[in-house]
């Protein structure tokens, strides 16, 4: 019997923290666990579904987005309250983190460890909708935002096993399903675009949007491979 609910998309927000380095770009990367019920085994950016307390709207999906980013590797897009030090951000940060892994509100966390996020900086780069054949579907905003050079990569062992700063254009070498398409074809664009303000100038500006994913889209976006001339 066809599960009524498989053809429901759900909310989603992903986000490609991205730094530059000699010759191009890195960006963050995790690989799902082998019993993922999505994209197991595959390297993806760090994301995850928009919960009820993210808010509503468009506004939901950038808190999402912060929220999801904390949680999977330990890296706050935000900062202290007014009149808190940063002095020892990072710690406050890991506890926050900790907290909210043991099932802590967001809200009250950031409140109790004098934390604030900052949703306005990211970027709006992208949206995808995986195609109703798929089991379980998700409907995600993609989000580029700079990311510092001395951030660590925290993985939860729940959600990746394994995770770091990866060139996108060696991204390109994998084949599904070890990357996801939606994913490998933004990874040739951050290679194509060169350098953060690029990537963020360039697909801010005109964000990728398919929310029709066809086969033949997908043959497409699994053949991109870099050219090194391609960079701007």
């Amino acid at each position: 019997m066809t599960d009524p609910t498989a053809s429901i998309a759900i909310p989603a927000s992903t986000v490609a923290l991205l730094r530059d380095v000699e010759g191009g770009v890195e960006v963050c990367m995790l690989r799902r666990p082998d019993r993922s019920s999505f994209a197991a085994g595959a390297f993806v950016f760090p994301g995850g579904a928009v919960d009820a307390a993210d808010g509503t709207g468009d506004a939901a999906y950038a808190v999402a987005a912060v929220r999801e980013v904390l949680e999977e590797v330990g890296i706050l897009i935000g900062g202290s309250s007014d009149g808190t030090s940063d002095d020892d951000l990072r710690e406050r940060t890991g506890a926050a983190r900790l907290q909210l892994l043991a099932g802590g509100d967001f809200t009250a966390t950031l409140a109790e460890h004098h934390l604030v996020i900052a949703p306005e900086h990211l970027v709006y780069i992208g949206h995808f909708i995986t195609p109703p054949r798929e089991g379980r579907r998700y409907d995600t905003r993609f989000f580029g935002v700079p990311a510092s050079d001395d951030h660590p990569v925290l993985v939860h062992a729940a959600e990746a096993v394994e995770g770091g700063w990866h060139r996108p254009e060696l991204m390109l070498e994998l084949e599904f399903p070890a990357i996801m398409p939606p994913t490998r074809m933004m990874c040739h664009e951050f290679a194509r675009l060169g350098s953060v303000d690029a990537i963020l100038q360039t697909l801010g500006a005109e964000p990728i949007e398919v929310t029709e994913i066809t086969p033949e889209i997908i043959a497409r976006w699994m053949a991109l491979q870099h050219d090194a001339g391609d960079a701007l």
